[in-house]
């Protein structure tokens, strides 16, 4: 157990870490065993865009392969998904913690967050200067491979 002049140096140290956005890589690490040790055998998953990045993609995975694909138009909110068969791709959310965490001479990692439950990557943003984008989770379906639950 620290000692509250340990847990106050430890306290300023994450505090540190998070504005500087320079320990990111051990949160994505313990958050990427998070989602490797606790994620649903089935799930369904809808991505946007946020910022300069645009559009969303929706996916239902089934043990490890996913199922269905959708895609939406670049302002995200808007129109119908258009659905295609599901292609060869790596799992969602791992591709998603890979786009976090790539390094960029051009964007520095502006911030993360990361679900309780699952601890995938819930959303994130780089800055790059006069713009930046990132992307955000805006439907998370544990247990269903059925992508109309998050088709909405």
């Amino acid at each position: 157990m620290l000692s509250s002049s340990g847990m106050k140096t430890w306290g300023l140290m994450a505090v540190g870490c998070w504005l500087l956005s320079g320990c990111s890589g051990s949160d994505f690490d313990a958050n990427r065993e998070k989602w490797r040790s606790d994620r649903p055998e089935e799930y369904v998953i809808s991505i946007c865009g946020t910022g300069f990045d645009g559009g969303c993609t929706l996916a239902a995975v089934s043990g490890d392969t996913v199922v269905a694909t959708a895609q939406r138009g670049v302002d995200g909110s808007s129109g119908d998904w258009t659905f295609a068969e599901a292609p060869e791709q790596a799992d969602p959310v791992e591709a998603l913690f890979d786009r976090a965490a790539r390094e960029s001479d051009d964007c520095e990692l502006d911030s993360v967050r990361f679900d309780d439950r699952y601890g995938y990557v819930a959303d994130y943003y780089r800055d790059c200067g006069e713009e930046g984008g990132g992307e955000e989770v805006t439907c998370f379906q544990a247990d269903t491979s059925d992508v109309t639950r998050c088709a909405e």
